[in-house]
């Protein structure tokens, strides 16, 4: 698993079931990239560990490649009414609320959170740029236009939103936990 991939399974126990909304190739949580180039069946595949994990992604060539080692479903972010309240324990969002227009990122917000048990992770860039250098080809799988971004979400509107907020190495973007569990307790950003 990459450093991305380790970072989020700080967050997730074996014993939960996870929903990664936006999920591409599944390359954020397995080393499925590494995995694909070499193709050698001594190398293991290897996925966050969790009791189940679906993906789910809008573009079909992504699920494509993901669906061969995990399972999938197409869904866009703005069909998330589909899924029942607290249906999964953790919800992940990882690089994705950025390729949305504001709004819809704010409403996929509240409906992710109306699905996690637990908790919510979301990633998304510390500062905005559009990204339009990663439109054409991404993962050699062709053009993917939903791949430019259209919103920028800062660290202080996610607090705002009941997020614990922080910005790993190595890239110090943008990670947004939501913890119902602490929430519920009355401990919000650490302070009860």
């Amino acid at each position: 698993m990459n450093w991305f991939g380790e970072l989020i399974q700080r967050e997730i126990t074996k014993n939960d079931s996870v929903l990664d909304l936006g999920c591409g190739i599944m390359q954020a949580t397995t080393n499925v990239i590494e995995y694909r180039k070499t193709r050698n069946p001594f190398k293991d595949l290897r996925v966050i560990k969790c009791k189940s994990l679906l993906g789910c992604d809008m573009w079909r060539s992504y699920l494509d490649v993901a669906k061969k080692y995990f399972p999938v479903v197409q869904i866009s972010m703005n069909e998330l009414d589909r899924f029942v309240d607290e249906s999964f324990d953790v919800v992940i969002c990882l690089d994705v609320l950025e390729h949305l227009e504001l709004q819809e990122a704010l409403n996929a917000i509240e409906n992710m959170k109306r699905i996690a048990r637990k908790k919510l992770i979301i990633y998304t860039p510390s500062n905005f740029k559009t990204n339009e250098e990663h439109v054409e080809n991404v993962w050699n799988l062709g053009e993917n236009r939903f791949q430019e971004h259209k919103c920028f979400l800062e660290h202080k509107l996610l607090e705002k939103l009941g997020f614990s907020i922080s910005f790993p190495n190595p890239d110090k973007n943008t990670l947004g936990i939501f913890n119902k569990q602490k929430l519920e307790k009355g401990i919000v950003n650490g302070i009860p």
